[in-house]
């Protein structure tokens, strides 16, 4: 049987993930040095730098791995579904795989730049997160999951009372900063004064 990581790898089947590996020279997704460091340092882990690494990773891909290393289900195996594969798009925006000390360490990273954290969104992904892994992350034993948010500031009014303790430690989620270059500016549907107007017939620059 193939093992965790080697399973995730293969239900990898992103076509963005190839075309930014490809573009940017880094085909496997290797982590940076800086990068390796903050994750390090916001979980208080030692990441390694050949970490296996994925972006927009299915959760469903993430429940099928699990349940068939775990089962030792060969591939090609057909296997009693149950809720393991829901069939929808939910994913993870980051997610990192090593091996340590005989125990498979994911670390799964939420991402916002804009947009801002929203109580419904979140909330569900702790849900179906807490079905996959236990609530006390104790369903697969030998796996060890974390989870972070990384946004340009830190969230407020994020409710994380009803996630399970292994997402929100003491009751908060990990969270650590991402940078984003300045002067972003955004597009918007305005009237002729500029003013936000989705039938105003008008788009600026802002």
């Amino acid at each position: 049987m193939e093992g965790l990581i080697a399973t995730l790898k293969s239900l990898n089947r992103k076509e963005r993930f190839f075309l930014v590996g490809a573009a940017l020279g880094n085909p496997n997704f290797q982590l940076g040095g800086k990068y390796t460091r903050e994750l390090s340092r916001s979980f208080d882990l030692d990441v390694p730098s050949n970490s296996w690494v994925a972006m927009d990773y299915h959760l469903d891909w993430i429940s099928t791995a699990l349940h068939v290393t775990h089962n030792q289900i060969s591939h090609g195996e057909p296997w009693l579904n149950g809720g393991i594969v829901n069939g929808n798009q939910e994913d993870v925006d980051l997610i990192v795989g090593f091996e340590d000390a005989g125990t498979t360490v994911l670390l799964l990273v939420e991402a916002k730049a804009e947009t801002g954290w929203t109580n419904s969104q979140q909330q569900s992904k702790a849900d179906r997160l807490s079905v996959i892994f236990g609530a006390e992350s104790d369903r697969y034993p030998g796996v060890q999951p974390h989870f972070a948010l990384t946004s340009p500031r830190r969230p407020e009014n994020l409710d994380a009372s009803r996630w399970p303790s292994w997402m929100a430690p003491e009751g908060r989620p990990i969270w650590f900063p991402l940078t984003i270059p300045p002067n972003r500016r955004r597009v918007v549907r305005c009237d002729q004064a500029g003013r936000r107007d989705k039938d105003g017939g008008f788009a600026v620059i802002k």
